[in-house]
């Protein structure tokens, strides 16, 4: 199977401003994102992965109605240029954006799918106390119930927030408990891949037991990068990946 992977565009077009970091260039965000899924169709993935910070919606506005229907709009203008992909999507929302907007535009359904033998299961945490990553309710439910089935196909775990390895210098990147869940997940011998964002710099591709994991850079940020990682069918096998700039 084959994943591309793209994250935290920040878009804003509807929406008035740009973000507040100038480094994420929200306003070209419309015109490089249909771009990017233009160069990730010359891949033929069988899945796209969109890991959150759809929207750089202001934090301020949450309850703005003016913003909220131009938030609206803007995840239309990302619906849309979705439409046409010949293959299925994975979407969840970020730190950045307004949950219930992406749930109106993308319900998550039980936010799991199956793809070329492969169960991809999606994950929409929140940031907790002190902005720290956490996975709780239902969704660790989820989590523990797919680590704990025996008869389960190979799994991909999507989230916007890093699992694994920490990147907590500057901001709390990483779940809270991330080495617990990364133990978990090794333990479980179910998934091969965990895919995230939320870290901007990003995290290449690398296994650790078997287990590998990757944080794509932010797409809102040059170079505008996004990932393809190649799954054999050998649940055994190993997982290649590459990342690419935009325009090459």
């Amino acid at each position: 199977m084959r994943i591309a992977h793209i994250s935290d565009l920040h878009l804003r077009h509807h929406l008035p401003g740009t973000a507040e970091i100038p480094t994420r260039l929200s306003r070209q965000m419309p015109v490089a994102f249909a771009q990017a899924l233009g160069e990730i169709q010359t891949h033929t993935p069988d899945l796209l992965v969109l890991s959150g910070d759809l929207l750089d919606f202001p934090f301020e506005g949450m309850d703005d109605p003016l913003l909220q229907s131009a938030g609206l709009a803007d995840l239309r203008l990302i619906a849309d240029l979705l439409a046409p992909l010949p293959f299925p999507q994975v979407i969840i929302p970020g730190n950045h954006d307004h949950p219930a907007l992406v749930e109106h535009l993308f319900p998550a359904g039980d936010g799991e799918l199956t793809v070329a033998g492969y169960r991809i299961l999606a994950f929409l945490d929140q940031e907790g106390p002190q902005h720290v990553p956490q996975r709780t309710g239902s969704e660790r439910r989820r989590f523990m119930a797919a680590l704990a089935d025996e008869r389960s196909l190979p799994q991909v775990h999507v989230q916007h927030y890093v699992v694994w390895p920490e990147r907590n210098a500057d901001y709390p990147h990483t779940y809270g408990d991330g080495a617990a869940m990364r133990e978990a997940i090794i333990a479980s011998g179910s998934v091969r891949l965990v895919l995230s964002g939320h870290y901007h710099p990003g995290v290449p591709l690398f296994v650790d037991k078997g287990v590998y994991f990757a944080t794509v850079s932010a797409f809102a940020e040059a170079p505008h990068c996004f990932a393809i990682y190649d799954l054999g069918n050998d649940p055994n096998g190993g997982v290649t990946g590459r990342t690419y700039r935009l325009g090459g």
